[in-house]
């Protein structure tokens, strides 16, 4: 009886060691990341100044925050500013955009290492006109070193009012 008890304890401490070490080799990676983003939303037809513009390129910022869930998934924030003031027609009507500021939510999943696909919603915050956004994007990340990261991404827009993309590069920190 002893002896099965015993082996019983060196097996359950040995487990216990083999899952802590696994625990380990996840927890001492950096878990939160931080990226600073810039580049265009392309806006199908617009207009701008006054002008009929097809297209419009607003030039646009951001700040996001993501946090490791496992090897694969990551949750996130981001904060969009879009730098342009802008017209688009909705329902025969103007819909003014000036300096929108979009704060979503975002899901991901790495595809590979280097490759994550993003979605979650969002509320595009605006003088004039409030929207619900869908978006989907993807993401590139290449390695710079010592936790620095230049993170290419193209991502999609959807709205009841219009649908835009954008192109964006960013520069992010592990930590």
């Amino acid at each position: 009886m002893n002896k099965v008890f015993a082996s019983l304890l060196v097996f359950s401490l040995f487990t216990l060691s083999v899952f802590a070490q696994e625990e380990n080799e996840f927890t001492s990676e950096k878990k939160n990341q931080i990226n600073f983003v810039f580049g265009y939303t392309h806006i199908p037809s617009a207009f701008e100044d006054g002008d009929r513009e097809d297209p419009v390129f607003v030039p646009t910022i951001g700040l996001d925050y993501f946090r490791t869930l496992n090897e694969k998934w990551v949750l996130g924030m981001i904060l969009d500013l879009e730098l342009a003031n802008y017209i688009v027609e909705f329902n025969r009507e103007d819909l003014e955009r000036d300096k929108a500021l979009l704060v979503g939510v975002l899901a991901g999943y790495k595809v590979i290492e280097e490759l994550t696909i993003m979605a979650g919603p969002g509320l595009e915050f605006e003088d004039h006109k409030n929207l619900f956004v869908m978006r989907i994007g993807a993401e590139y990340e290449i390695e710079l070193g010592n936790s620095w990261l230049l993170l290419p991404s193209i991502d999609f827009d959807f709205k009841q009012e219009y649908t835009s993309y954008g192109l964006n590069v960013g520069i992010g920190k592990k930590f």
